[in-house]
């Protein structure tokens, strides 16, 4: 995840905790999920297609980490068999039941629970959160629309797979600077950091946070 200038200072309307969109539910898991939810002895509101962003207040952040973490242990002691947690199915079940998204599932019983007991507002914002990476497109970063972008599993530039096995080098980091795209604006970001010393990268945030 690379994060925007303006994500630290954009606050949500009345006070709701947004996510962005995730892609794990199906007919099935979502009645297997409101059937653990009941096994559990919490509420359910039937919401779902909640990602792994989190934008809110930090009460509400930890009201949802402490119940997604319950939901996670729950599910990783009586929904998942040894097999599975030591991932020996592989992705045999995916995109049904796949303990490789076992924190999608506790946030999914976390949030359902939350918003159905009335302690929090929820937004599935995914017009402002997880841009992707690999958008070649200048809007929302000249208009400042989207709080992060997210590396999605893509082999597309950005991708975090290429640069993690050093595909992208600083070499091309002239070719992206004045590019206003939010591909190239996650490339800067990611060799940045990498070829940067700390004290450039302090004195980096220093220059830049004086001029704004």
């Amino acid at each position: 995840v690379f994060i925007y200038r303006h994500f630290a200072t954009y606050i949500p309307s009345n006070c709701t905790f947004i996510t962005g969109g995730g892609g794990y539910g199906t007919d099935f898991n979502r009645r297997k999920l409101r059937r653990i939810a009941n096994d559990m002895g919490f509420a359910h509101a039937s919401i779902s297609g909640m990602g792994s962003t989190w934008y809110g207040s930090p009460y509400d952040g930890y009201l949802v980490a402490n119940q997604t973490l319950h939901g996670m242990l729950w599910l990783a002691q009586y929904e998942f068999a040894i097999p599975e947690r030591e991932s020996k199915l592989g992705t045999l079940m995916w995109p049904e039941w796949h303990y490789g998204v076992l924190l999608l599932y506790g946030q999914h019983l976390a949030l359902n629970h939350l918003v159905a007991t009335n302690q929090i507002r929820i937004l599935i914002g995914t017009y402002i959160l997880d841009q992707s990476t690999t958008d070649n497109t200048v809007q929302y970063i000249t208009e400042g629309t989207r709080l992060n972008l997210h590396c999605w599993h893509t082999d597309q530039r950005f991708s975090k797979f290429a640069f993690k096995m050093g595909h992208y080098n600083q070499s091309e980091l002239a070719k992206h600077k004045n590019d206003k795209t939010a591909q190239s604006y996650a490339m800067r970001m990611a060799l940045e950091s990498k070829y940067m010393t700390l004290e450039e990268m302090a004195a980096y945030g220093r220059n830049n946070s004086s001029s704004s």
